[in-house]
C-alpha cells in the first residue's frame, strides 16, 4: 500500500501490533561474529539455521555494525532496484575487514528506531523522528533510505533537518521539536565510513538499546527478503521525509546564551577584543564562527568553514590530529590569535591551541596544543570555582599527573573509569543520581567532553563555550590559559602502540591478552628477587578498571587494553623520555613476549620493536 506524500508515494507496511510486521518473524543468527568474507559469501547453499546465504549475508552484516553506542561501518552502495541477493553480492565484493553499511541496513534501523520510540512513548499516537547529517556525500543516500524506513512504520514521521551536528540533535529532543533524532555521521573517521547516532530526551542509545535496535533491523530484513524486492527509493541527493526543517538557528542560540552565562556580564558583545581562529575542518561546525562573530569575537582568520564532505583540508577533522592541530598553530601565529578553537566533524569533539606567552602589549607566542590531559585539567579548573569539591569522570588513560592535579591541587575527586565516552557518561550520571558523587564533568582524553548542566550531552561547541567564557574573564590580566594549570606534571613522551593479532581473531585477542596480562602481573609480584633494573619500580594500579595498568616510576605508566573491536591490542605509554620508556617498557616488554610462544607468536610486535 502506498500513500502520496509531498514528496513522491510511501510505503506503509502492513502493521500488527504498533509498529510491528506481521509479515516477519525475529531471525536470530546464531553463527559466527567473525566478519563477512568472500570465503562465507561463496558457501554453503544453507548455514547452521537454514537460512538463506544472500539473508545471511545481510543479517550478519547488521550484527557487526553496533560500535560501542553507535553504528559504524563503510558506506557500501547497492542497485535502487533488485533483490536481497543483488545487496548481498555487493557486500560480498566489497573490501572486508569494515562492516559495511548499506542503504538497505539504514532503511531496517529506521524501521526498527520508530518501533522502539512507540515503545518508549506509548501514550502517543503520532510521534516525529528529526533526521540530519555531516557533510559526507553519501550521507544523503543513508538519510533517504533511513527516513524511509522510519515513515513505514504507522504514525511516525520524519523532519530532515540537512547539515547538523551531533549534539544538536539531541537538542532537538531536549526542546521538544521532535521524540527521536538520529544523526548519520562517521565523525572523525575515513572518508568511506559513515554511521548513524540515535537520540530520545533521555539521552544517547546506550550498547543495550543498539542490541534491540539491530534486532527489530533484522526482522525488517527478513520481510524484505521474503518480498523479493528492495525497498522503495529516492533519486540521487533527494531525501524522503514529512517536512523540511532548519532548527540549528536554535541550536546556535542555545550555544549564544552558554558563552553570555560563562562570561557573567551584560553586554550583548562579550567576546569584543578576542581574535579567536575556528578551524571546522569542512565539518558541520563551520556554523560557530557566526555565534562568535555575532558576540563581538574577530573571526576573520577561521579556516575550512564550509562543508565538503571531500574534505579539502586535506584531513578528516579530529582534534587530536598532528595535522588539524599544526595548521591551527600556524595560523595562530600568524594572525596574534587569542585562542585556535578545533572541531571534529559532526562537532561533538574539541581541542584547542593557545599561546604560552601573552605580553603586555598584546603579543603572544609559544602556541601550544590545549588538549587531553591538559583540557581535562582547566575545565576542572572551572568547576573547582563554580563546584568545589565534586567529581570528575575521566577514561582510563590519563595521566599520573592529572590524577595528582585534580585531588591535591583542586580538591575534586578523581573517578577513572573505562574508556568510551558512553562509559565515561553513564558513570558520571549514575554517581549524581545515586548521590554517591556530584559529577560535574565526564571526559575523555579525545575530547568527548559531557557535563552535568548540560544534561550529559557531549558537546564540543559546549565545551568550547566554556573555554572561551573563561578566556574572555582573564583576557585582561595578561596570562595564558596555560598559566591556570601550571601545576600540572606532564610527561614529555607519550604514545600509543597498537599491536594487532596475526590471525585477526578476537577470541585470540581475548586469550592473549589474558595470557599477557597474567604474565605482566606475576613478573610485578616477583620484582623484589627481580635482578633486572629496568622493571625494578613498576606497580600494578589496583584501582584501574580496565586493562592492566602499571606505574613505572617518576610519574609513568603503561597500560594494556583489548580493542572490544577489532583484533588489536593496545598499548598506552607515558614518561619522561622516549628513551626512558623503551628502557622501562619496551625492552621489557618485547623480552617478555618474545620467551612466551603463545604471545610472541600471535602478535606482530613491529609497533613496539620500531619504538
Amino acid at each position: 500500500v502506498t500513500v502520496l506524500t509531498a514528496h513522491g508515494y510511501a510505503p506503509i507496511l502492513s502493521q500488527g501490533a504498533r509498529g510491528q510486521s506481521i509479515l516477519s518473524a525475529s531471525v536470530a543468527n546464531k553463527g559466527s561474529d567473525a566478519f563477512i568474507t568472500k570465503s562465507f559469501f561463496a558457501s554453503s547453499e544453507c548455514d547452521d539455521i537454514n537460512t538463506p546465504p544472500s539473508l545471511s549475508i545481510l543479517l550478519r552484516s547488521l550484527d557487526q555494525l553496533p560500535s560501542g553506542s553507535d553504528i559504524r561501518g563503510r558506506f557500501v552502495d547497492h542497485s535502487r532496484v533488485g533483490s536481497i541477493a543483488n545487496v548481498a553480492h555487493d557486500i560480498g565484493a566489497s573490501p572486508s575487514g569494515i562492516p559495511p553499511l548499506t542503504p538497505i541496513a539504514a532503511h531496517c534501523l529506521g524501521h526498527a528506531f520508530a518501533r522502539m520510540l512507540q515503545e518508549t512513548f506509548p501514550e502517543k499516537d503520532s510521534l516525529i523522528v528529526a533526521l540530519g547529517k555531516d557533510p559526507r556525500p553519501h550521507g544523503s543516500r543513508l538519510c533517504d533510505a533511513f527516513a524511509r524506513g522510519v515513515e513505514s512504520v504507522q504514525g511516525v514521521q520524519v523532519c530532515y533537518t540537512g547539515l547538523a551536528t551531533t549534539p544538536a540533535m539531541f537538542e532537538f529532543c531536549r526542546s521538544k521539536k521532535c521524540d527521536g533524532a538520529v544523526m548519520v555521521t562517521a565523525s572523525h573517521l575515513p572518508v568511506d565510513r559513515n554511521g548513524l547516532k540515535f537520540f530520545t530526551n533521555q539521552g544517547g542509545f546506550d550498547k543495550k538499546d543498539l542490541v534491540k535496535l539491530v534486532e527489530y533491523a533484522k526482522e525488517q530484513a527478513q520481510y524484505w527478503h521474503d518480498q523479493g524486492i528492495l525497498p522503495p527509493t529516492s533519486g540521487k541527493d533527494a531525501v524522503f521525509c514529512s517536512e523540511w526543517v532548519n532548527h540549528m538557528p536554535h541550536y546556535a542560540s542555545t550555544l549564544k546564551n552558554a558563552i553570555l552565562n560563562q562570561v557573567g556580564v551584560s553586554s550583548d558583545k562579550p567576546l569584543e577584543g578576542l581574535k579567536i581562529v575556528l578551524n571546522a575542518g569542512n565539518g558541520s561546525g563551520g556554523f560557530f564562527n557566526d555565534v562568535l562573530k555575532d558576540l563581538g569575537a574577530d573571526v576573520k582568520d577561521s579556516i575550512w568553514l564550509e562543508p565538503d564532505g571531500e574534505f579539502p583540508a586535506g584531513y578528516v577533522p579530529n582534534p587530536e590530529s598532528s595535522t588539524m592541530i599544526e595548521e591551527s598553530t600556524r595560523v595562530c601565529e600568524m594572525v596574534n590569535a587569542d585562542i585556535g578553537i578545533l572541531l571534529d566533524t559532526d562537532a561533538d569533539r574539541c581541542g584547542f591551541v593557545v599561546p604560552r606567552v601573552v605580553n603586555e602589549d598584546g603579543t603572544r607566542s609559544d602556541y601550544e596544543a590545549l588538549n587531553r590531559n591538559r583540557l581535562i585539567a582547566l575545565l576542572s579548573v572551572i568547576f573547582s570555582e563554580s563546584s568545589p569539591g565534586c567529581a570528575i569522570v575521566t577514561d582510563s588513560v590519563t595521566s599520573e599527573g592529572l590524577e595528582t592535579f585534580l585531588q591535591k591541587d583542586l580538591g575534586l575527586q578523581h573517578v577513572r573509569y573505562l574508556k568510551g565516552y558512553a562509559n565515561v557518561i553513564n558513570k558520571a550520571r549514575e554517581l549524581t543520581e545515586s548521590g554517591a558523587a556530584n559529577a560535574e564533568m565526564a571526559i575523555e582524553t579525545s575530547g568527548h567532553c559531557a557535563m552535568k548542566e548540560n544534561d550529559y550531552l557531549d558537546d564540543g561547541t559546549y565545551t568550547a563555550c566554556k573555554i572561551v567564557g573563561l578566556l574572555s574573564r582573564i583576557s585582561k590580566e595578561n596570562k595564558s590559559l596555560l598559566d591556570l594549570i601550571s601545576n600540572l606534571t606532564e610527561m614529555p613522551e607519550e604514545g600509543e602502540l597498537r599491536m594487532e593479532l596475526l590471525d585477526e581473531s578476537l577470541e585470540s585477542t581475548s586469550e592473549v591478552f589474558d595470557f599477557a596480562a597474567l604474565e605482566i602481573e606475576q613478573l610485578c609480584e616477583t620484582i623484589g628477587s627481580e635482578e633486572d633494573p629496568a622493571i625494578a619500580s613498576w606497580k600494578i594500579d589496583t584501582e584501574n578498571l580496565e586493562g592492566l595498568r602499571v606505574r613505572t616510576g617518576n610519574g609513568g605508566f603503561f597500560m594494556l587494553r583489548k580493542s572490544l573491536h577489532d583484533p588489536v591490542i593496545s598499548l598506552q605509554v607515558e614518561g619522561t623520555s622516549r628513551d626512558e620508556i623503551r628502557a622501562t617498557v619496551i625492552d621489557p616488554l618485547l623480552k617478555l613476549f618474545d620467551s612466551e610462544s603463545r604471545i610472541g607468536n600471535a602478535l606482530n610486535l613491529n609497533a613496539l620493536q620500531a619504538y
